[in-house]
């Protein structure tokens, strides 16, 4: 008899949406917290560029601060991440270079997070000190691209069109009123009043991510991605982001109809992964790394040559053989690779999140030195 949770992407997926969108605003309001009282009370200027005395923010094309215009000071990591990334900063600094040098050959037009409701890679850019600009998934499709082959997409996990059983209701919007009320509940109840500093930013930061909330990709936002790909852009993605690159590269890559419990996997370098340069000596000798699954995580597989970079054997005992952790594949002149973990990750150890965002660090200064340098073609792995 199969593994009853082997279905569970079906069964609940009336349930999980709004417990993630709960889970992530008070998992939010929980960093901002630990932030604003190890800043001070003065943080509030300091971490807001648009309340900075006598210095004008950066915007993109549709107006956002672009985040990497705030500097690593204006970073909302919680200790776990922050200490990861102090220790990423060092690794990549051991040469004379500090790390932010090493994004040289990137601007913020060439770097373009699309923002989720679960997932916030964007505050790892702003403690490296790469350069990016924020848009909403809608926003896609009119996004500048000057300069396809210069480009990096990276894609939040977040609340997409799903396929649900016609005989389950589908959930309203992950951030509606109840949502809000709930949240809202929850602070009155822990004395996070709107009279208090740490209450004011708990709900700040909830309205800065309800931004996303109903947001869709469009197929011409979609579409313009995938050519730009063609043309030599990159894409990261990770989690439910996977219905996006669904539709955006049709039978490259798909969501499996199965989902995880909230979870920790031990993880490994996939054979191919040992001598990838994203992964080689990325696992620490003598030591265990164990990955946070939020709940539901979407497993996946890819079709074609494409080649897998990280795998988790205990993933695959649990999951009908599936080990995908992190898998790359070449389309046109550009890549895409999609993580089942989260590039922000939640829970989880300071080594664990090391190696997350060495990864992603590796991916970008890889396309920082292509656009800089014009190497060989990517994608020819």
């Amino acid at each position: 008899m199969g593994n009853p949770a082997h279905n569970r992407g079906v069964r609940w997926t009336a349930i999980f949406p709004a417990a993630r969108a709960i889970g992530a605003a008070l998992a939010l309001a929980l960093l901002v917290v630990a932030v604003r009282s190890e800043d001070g009370p003065e943080s509030d200027t300091k971490n807001d560029p648009k309340k900075a005395p006598g210095k004008k923010p950066e915007t993109g094309k549709d107006g956002d601060v672009s985040e990497g215009s705030k500097g690593s000071e204006g970073s909302r990591l919680d200790a776990t991440n922050k200490k990861a990334a102090a220790r990423v900063a060092r690794t990549f600094a051991q040469k004379g270079r500090s790390l932010r040098s090493q994004f040289r050959g990137l601007t913020k037009e060439d770097v373009i997070v699309v923002g989720g409701l679960f997932d916030f890679v964007q505050e790892l850019l702003v403690a490296w000190g790469c350069p990016h600009t924020v848009i909403r998934p809608s926003e896609l499709e009119h996004v500048a691209m000057k300069r396809p082959d210069r480009m990096v997409f990276l894609l939040n996990c977040h609340l997409l069109d799903r396929r649900f059983p016609a005989t389950q209701p589908r959930p309203g919007p992950v951030t509606d009123k109840q949502a809000a009320d709930r949240l809202e509940r929850a602070l009155k109840t822990a004395g996070l009043t709107e009279q208090t500093s740490p209450g004011r930013a708990i709900r700040e930061r909830f309205k800065e991510i309800a931004r996303f909330a109903g947001e869709r990709y469009s197929q011409a936002g979609l579409k313009r991605m995938a050519q730009a790909v063609k043309q030599g852009a990159w894409v990261y993605s990770n989690d439910w982001a996977v219905l996006a690159l669904e539709r955006a590269f049709p039978g490259r890559v798909r969501w499996t109809k199965q989902g995880t419990f909230e979870e920790t996997i031990e993880v490994q370098p996939a054979l191919a992964g040992r001598r990838h340069p994203l992964v080689k000596g990325l696992f620490p000798k003598g030591k265990k790394i164990r990955l946070w699954l939020e709940t539901e995580s979407y497993l996946f597989t890819m079709k074609g040559r494409h080649t897998k970079l990280i795998q988790s054997r205990a993933l695959g005992a649990r999951y009908q053989n599936n080990r995908n952790v992190v898998s790359l594949f070449a389309h046109g002149k550009g890549r895409v690779m999609h993580s089942l973990v989260h590039g922000y990750l939640q829970k989880g150890k300071t080594d664990d999140a090391e190696l997350v965002q060495k990864l992603l660090v590796r991916y970008l200064i890889q396309k920082s030195i292509q656009n800089f340098n014009r190497p060989d073609p990517a994608g020819s792995d």
